[in-house]
């Protein structure tokens, strides 16, 4: 099954690379490629649905809208469209920032092209792939610090009640298979539905959790005893 990727990449020696590059592998497909984050915005906005990228590969470094700041407005504008972070930045504030702006993935630029391949098709699976020096970071963190970052100001408390976030048993059923780190492939196969019926699934949790990635999914189920 061929892939469609889209790369946001300032670098115009790196971006060119990474297109050089993908085109070794006969199912990554590049659809497009971008200098910044409006240039990417506003090429979604015009795009057809058929004709959209399954994941887009973002730098966050960009010049005036920063890559966090266009993942927002990607997934507000695509929700369906994942977002992978490749980037330098180590740091913890960066990491949570792309986590709830609804990265799916986050790897660093050093990271062989085998690697980033990897982890796209571990995305494409519905995992959510990360450097092992970023993984690191992430549980050194959620350890050090119960609760370490905030999720959507209108996350409320809710007593572990899933009805108070109006869900569904079925949604609730497919909160639970994301809290098990279960792929939507599996998770079609479990409830003998369609992939594309459990992506729309997952879209309504987003909304009605207020989030924007399956991270921050997990976690509000977890903070609010909801599976």
């Amino acid at each position: 099954m061929t892939i469609n990727i889209a790369i946001v990449e300032d670098n115009s020696t790196l971006r060119k690379r990474f297109e050089q590059q993908f085109a070794l592998y006969k199912e990554i497909k590049v659809v497009g490629s971008y200098a910044t984050g409006e240039a990417v915005l506003a090429s979604l906005r015009k795009t057809p649905p058929s004709k959209l990228p399954d994941i887009v590969l973002m730098d966050i470094a960009l010049p005036k809208m920063s890559g966090i700041e266009a993942t927002i407005g990607l997934k507000e504008l695509v929700p369906d469209v994942d977002v992978m972070m490749i980037t330098v930045f180590e740091d913890e504030a960066k990491i949570f920032q792309s986590i709830q702006a609804g990265a799916s993935g986050y790897l660093l630029k050093d990271d062989s092209t085998d690697r980033i391949v990897d982890a796209i098709r571990e995305l494409q699976r519905g995992g959510a792939p990360m450097s092992q020096s970023i993984a690191r970071k992430v549980l050194s963190f959620v350890r050090e610090k119960p609760g370490g970052y905030q999720t959507q100001p209108s996350t409320r408390s809710t007593n572990g009640n899933p009805t108070e976030f109006s869900l569904s048993d079925r949604e609730t059923e497919l909160l639970q298979g994301l809290v098990q780190g279960e792929t939507y492939t599996t998770l079609a196969k479990k409830l003998f539905i369609s992939p594309h019926t459990v992506k729309t699934h997952i879209k309504n949790i987003y909304k009605k959790l207020h989030v924007h990635s399956r991270a921050t999914a997990v976690r509000v189920a977890l903070e609010q005893k909801l599976v």
